[in-house]
């Protein structure tokens, strides 16, 4: 092989690069038991990261319609420790918290002056997997139900989201997951999503508003 036809061979290999990356994106499902889910995650050879059981305050911020970011003020249910997580993955832009952590009363005033609202409490028992390029959670949160959510990466080439994809699809697929089961969105938005329903169901309720979470 000549020279030249090294060079072309290389550029074709080239994968274009976006000037903005693709953000996180995630797909969530049902499933009927947690127990289940993780023993066949576990066969799928996925690599267990962490879990546990915990008690969040949900702070919610909405960005547009159906884009929220979040900040969970999370307590351990078995170390009483606390932490704050940030899920923003929706977002193009890294928001800067500027808060210290302290505790849980000073820090959800300083979410608060950040524009976060209090959602909802809610207790959660999660475990976390990678899984090839992927980032794999089974949950089971107190009275809202068991849920498997897939994280897809942010990446800068669209191939790569392609190919990201086409893995979760597959590996859903095998967890018993239907294509067309699968939402295109987080745990924590399909609760804020149901409880804002049924708020809207009641009559004269007036509807969930971001700040109503006790």
């Amino acid at each position: 092989m000549g020279f030249l036809d090294a060079f072309m061979l290389k550029r074709k290999a080239m994968q274009h690069s976006l000037k903005w990356p693709l953000p996180e994106a995630r797909l969530t499902a049902a499933v009927a038991d947690t127990e289940e889910a993780v023993a066949k995650i576990k066969k799928l050879h996925a690599k267990f990261v962490s879990g546990g059981e915990f008690v969040d305050m949900v702070y919610a911020k909405q960005y547009g319609e159906g884009v929220f970011a979040y900040m969970l003020i999370r307590t351990d249910k078995k170390t009483e420790n606390e932490t704050l997580l940030a899920e923003t993955y929706m977002l193009n832009e890294n928001e800067r918290l500027g808060v210290d952590v302290e505790s849980s009363f000073s820090l959800g005033e300083s979410l608060e002056r950040m524009g976060y609202m209090r959602a909802f409490p809610r207790e959660v028992t999660e475990w976390r997997f990678g899984y090839m390029m992927l980032r794999i959670a089974v949950f089971e949160v107190t009275d809202t139900g068991a849920f498997i959510e897939v994280a897809l990466p942010s990446t800068k080439v669209d191939k790569v989201r392609e190919l990201q994809e086409k893995t979760a699809f597959k590996f859903l697929e095998k967890m018993g997951v239907k294509k067309e089961e699968a939402i295109p969105t987080d745990v924590i938005t399909l609760q804020l999503a149901a409880m804002m329903d049924a708020a809207g169901k009641k009559e004269g309720a007036g509807g969930f508003r971001l700040g109503d979470g006790e």
